[in-house]
């Protein structure tokens, strides 16, 4: 990488380690605290969380479409500057309701297609995976730092804030975009076609981008189905809910290593041409294993670890293989549709696994799990070039 793109790189992991930061630390204790807001129950705490995500659906896509009209980094401002904006709402209410509404301007502004077709601007084609691996760790190291520090907060201050930090945090990353960031008008489309052309849309879904789409809503749906039925599996098999943070934090340490490992040294053209089919079968081998695993904690481990090398490989794979087709003049249109296919995909993921939870046992959510990636799977070979 030139001094540009090292620059550029760790501007965006910095701006989406702080953003990620702001959302992910509530989580952990949103449930709790949020019963002691006004009107609070489990419904509209269900709703709190789960605004985000539908606010982030909802508005992915017209930002793609106004970066690719105007400039990418005036529009990552505006996200920022909404995303602050509901950071202080949600600080200054006493309501679940009032929670409800500065959770959905958190999530509307949803920048994350946009900063992806800014990255693939500014970073050329041969440097893009390592970024794109460099931004997937700030995901990882916001996720674990979100679980220790969101309770920790709450302990020795208050639940509020951690809104008035998330606020700060988005001050940052506003100044960071704004000083840092070059103003490239140059790679910038000024597209005059409507997206809503028929020739446009078969182009902006055509099977290679459709495979990617699918893929990123197949594995977010996964994670969340995962994350529902992970931790009791853990508690069956002997291993505390208080120490699942540090299996969490081993695993996806190890994940990276690998992937790092794999970045850098692999050099097998075959393996990375069919890395993402390689990654859904080691997926299906994962839920396999959790189905056999019942409560042996070392095979639940282990089935753990496949997943998250698995899941940490296809975050990096599946943006980098859409990054390497011709996007034209829909580069923030079509990594909008990505970002929307993510979110869709923890939506549906989550609320489905919920339903399906309740009158199915573990190893029968893993059982449709097998069925779900065999799906994926087919889908996959069907849509490759």
């Amino acid at each position: 990488m030139n001094f540009l793109e090292l620059q550029v790189t760790l501007s965006f992991c910095i701006i989406f380690l702080l953003r990620m930061l702001g959302m992910f630390m509530i989580l952990p204790i949103l449930s709790k605290y949020g019963m002691l807001l006004d009107g609070g129950n489990k419904f509209l705490i269900g709703i709190s969380i789960g605004i985000y995500g539908i606010s982030q659906v909802i508005f992915q896509i017209p930002f793609g479409i106004l970066s690719d009209k105007f400039s990418r980094k005036k529009i990552i401002i505006l996200g920022l500057l909404i995303f602050f904006i509901g950071n202080i709402v949600s600080a200054n209410v006493h309501s679940i309701w009032g929670l409800i509404v500065g959770r959905f301007l958190q999530g509307s502004g949803a920048i994350s297609g946009v900063c992806m077709a800014f990255l693939s601007d500014l970073i050329r084609e041969k440097n893009r995976v390592k970024a794109i691996a460099l931004i997937g760790i700030s995901f990882a190291f916001s996720f674990l730092i979100s679980m220790i520090a969101g309770p920790l907060i709450v302990e020795y201050f208050n639940f509020f804030s951690i809104f008035w930090i998330s606020s700060f945090f988005s001050i940052i990353c506003m100044i960071i975009v704004f000083f840092i960031f070059p103003d490239r008008v140059n790679s910038v489309s000024r597209n005059n076609k409507n997206i809503l052309n028929p020739q446009v849309l078969k182009f902006i879904f055509n099977k290679v981008f459709f495979r990617s789409y699918l893929g990123i809503f197949f594995l977010h749906f996964l994670l969340m189905m995962n994350f529902m039925i992970i931790p009791g599996q853990l508690e069956l098999s002997g291993f505390p809910l208080n120490n699942h943070w540090k299996l969490y934090f081993i695993t996806i340490l190890i994940s990276f290593l690998i992937l790092f490992l794999f970045i850098f040294y692999c050099r097998f053209k075959y393996i990375l041409e069919n890395m993402i089919e390689i990654c859904i079968i080691l997926l299906l081998l994962s839920s396999i294993i959790f189905i056999e695993a019942k409560n042996n904690l070392l095979f639940v481990i282990i089935a753990l670890q496949v997943f998250f090398i698995s899941f940490n490989f296809l975050e990096i794979f599946l943006p980098s293989h859409l990054n390497k087709q011709k996007l034209y003049n829909f580069k923030g249109s079509i990594m909008s549709i990505y970002s929307t296919s993510q979110f869709l995909g923890i939506s549906f993921g989550g609320i489905f696994s919920g339903w399906l939870f309740s009158f199915l046992r573990s190893s029968e959510m893993f059982l449709f799990e097998v069925f779900v990636i065999f799906l994926w799977l087919t889908f996959s070979f069907f849509c490759k070039r």
